[in-house]
């Protein structure tokens, strides 16, 4: 029924360049590059004519072009449309036929945006996903009844079900002409195997004889047009979405669009990060996920470092110097948590317990050996409830250190060069600033662009903030007042992070040998406190943690753990990596790690 000319439909993924070989994604972010328009992008197509071809019904429903390499955007409908969807083209004679999901309709217009009309409208094309056409017809999938549809696009009235086929979305149909070859274009293979002599991605541009080369995230395009390198200043904002959950790094001069840092994908609602200069990590909290986890810059080595027994994590911190993590838990026991930046889930403890009401923002000065935490409060009546505390990095000499005209603190950050904590109000939509001895509060800004801000940063003389409710980052000068869209997406966002590691510097007595400490050395003012898990004790050095003796131990330890002397489990991995992570020596004894040693060899 379908062999016409040794044709066939494929369901699939949208199709690479046939020139050479770039993928073209979709995201959503107000930009157009090689990837990015904003708003609701459902499909595109491209042509012979180097022509990128989408659709996008975000604040204006439209049907676009431009190359494809982005340059170029023009609309070619931008009328009497309200939620344009899957498109294909006719590459011969150069129409772009596409289906509108609210209006219920297949229409067509050429490349130029004339001589639009309809193919067909009504009942029998209300739930199609994805479009092709081959020859005199349109193939379409229903997601209604799973039914593959063949519609003859010169006569609407000619329109059958093919077959039936569960769960059908995307179609094309295979076949050699649709992907002619060309003999030659500015993208072909130099003879250094470079694609027109691009580092990394050669776009096509307005003509077959010229190309714009493009980098892979965490690089940036050299001065020659051609090449690519990693920036030599690791400074970027980063910040996490949702909707999809997402952290993504941006430079901090909008012009530049190339991105900073490969994105940390998969996530749900990312709403707290902070980062490790030392070891280029980045870490993030996803609350509904309810885990802490980790990834570099470049991408490599994601992982979740701590699960369980996580309710509401909405602030994380990393202790640079005494390589800790803390984090608030905004679950039934609001808590204030700490942990080692590795094994963290064996080394994990509670600092702080009780006497909060929605615990958020956090961040720590281990030079100075104190820590900061918002604490939100829902109760609109009282102001002076909502409040920012402080205590010793170890959890003691809690106190309160702002309350009044507060009621949704959220972000929190410090510039440790002038002793500045800065924090935004989501209920009063401003900016405050007040120095570390408790003296000069003062609002710093509170204009329109503030709607509910979430995530604060701060950076030389600027304050970076994320507004959760309209999806935009705006940059403050301090010295001006002036403010920056600096990047527009779809809400939510939540928090975000200056990367930079000259942020990160400073000494304390955690630095050297992780203070003597066996587990958690935590900063005080002026010194260092030694300390455990929450299932451990100090022994009586004050140094070294022991397993707490009345604890219940299982009988038996899971697939990949191993068994310790004293009955306890750790994770296999750690054995033999030259800590006693058994606390009585046993996963580091001389003689079995002598044979693990040789087994690996």
């Amino acid at each position: 029924m379908l062999n016409t000319v040794s044709q066939s439909i494929q369901l699939s993924v949208p199709k690479p360049g046939y020139l050479h070989t770039s993928i073209y994604l979709v995201y959503e972010m107000d930009q157009l590059e090689k990837k990015t328009v904003k708003g609701q992008v459902f499909w595109y197509e491209f042509s012979f004519n180097r022509k990128l071809f989408f659709t996008d019904y975000g604040n204006v429903a439209k049907v676009e072009r431009c190359d494809m390499d982005g340059m170029s955007r023009a609309r070619i409908i931008d009328s009497k449309t309200e939620q344009p969807a899957a498109l294909a083209l006719d590459l011969v004679n150069k129409w772009v036929y596409w289906v509108d999901l609210y209006l219920d309709y297949v229409e067509v217009v050429d490349y130029q945006g004339k001589n639009r009309h309809t193919i067909i409208q009504g009942r029998q094309v209300k739930h199609l996903y994805g479009i092709t056409v081959f020859e005199d017809y349109l193939y379409a999938t229903d997601s209604d009844n799973f039914n593959i549809i063949r519609i003859n696009r010169f006569n609407g009235s000619d329109i059958h079900s093919l077959i039936k086929m569960e769960n059908a979305r995307a179609i094309r149909i295979y076949q050699k002409r649709i992907q002619p070859t060309v003999r030659s274009h500015a993208c072909e293979v130099d003879p250094y195997g470079m694609p027109g002599g691009c580092s990394h991605i050669c776009l096509l541009s307005s003509s077959y004889k010229t190309r714009t080369c493009r980098c892979r995230t965490g690089f940036n395009l050299g001065s020659d047009g051609r090449s690519c390198k990693r920036p030599k200043n690791e400074l970027f904002l980063f910040y996490g979405k949702g909707r999809p959950g997402i952290v993504r790094g941006m430079d901090l001069n909008t012009k530049i669009a190339d991105e900073y840092m490969i994105p940390i994908e998969n996530l749900v609602n990312p709403r707290a990060l902070d980062f490790h200069a030392e070891t280029s990590y980045i870490y993030f909290a996803d609350t509904t996920s309810f885990l802490i986890g980790r990834q570099k810059i470049d991408g490599t080595e994601r992982e979740t470092i701590l699960k369980d027994d996580l309710d509401n994590v909405e602030g994380i911190a990393v202790d640079w110097i005494g390589n800790n993590l803390y984090w608030t838990n905004d679950g039934h026991r609001k808590t204030i948590n700490v942990a080692r930046l590795e094994k963290a889930s064996q080394s994990r403890k509670t600092l702080l317990e009780g006497e909060m009401s929605h615990p958020r923002g956090i961040v720590v000065d281990p030079v100075s050996g104190w820590m900061y935490w918002t604490d939100w409060e829902e109760d609109e009546i009282d102001d002076s409830v909502g409040r920012i505390e402080k205590a010793w990095m170890d959890g003691f000499n809690r106190q309160i250190f702002v309350t009044s005209k507060m009621l949704w603190p959220n972000g929190l950050t410090l510039d440790f060069h002038t002793h500045t904590l800065y924090w935004c109000d989501a209920y009063y939509d401003h900016i405050e600033k007040v120095f570390l001895n408790g003296t000069h509060r003062k609002i710093v800004y509170s204009g329109k662009e503030l709607n509910h801000p979430f995530g604060l940063s701060h950076h030389g003389n600027y304050v970076f903030w994320t507004d959760y409710m309209n999806g935009s980052i705006f940059q403050l000068d301090l010295i001006t007042n002036e403010v920056t869209l600096l990047r527009r997406e779809r809400p939510p966002l939540f928090g975000l992070q200056i990367y930079d590691p000259r942020k990160q510097q400073g000494d304390n007595m955690c630095r050297v040998n992780n203070g003597g400490c066996s587990t958690l050395c935590l900063a005080i003012p002026g010194g260092r406190v030694c300390a455990c898990a929450d299932n451990q004790l100090l022994d009586e050095n004050g140094t070294n943690c022991i397993f707490n003796p009345g604890e219940v131990l299982p009988q038996t330890c899971k697939a990949g753990e191993f068994r310790c002397r004293n009955r306890h489990c750790i994770q296999a991995r750690w054995k033999c990596d030259g800590d006693d992570d058994c606390l009585d020596g046993s996963d580091e004894d001389s003689v079995s790690c002598c044979r693990f040693s040789y087994k690996l060899y």
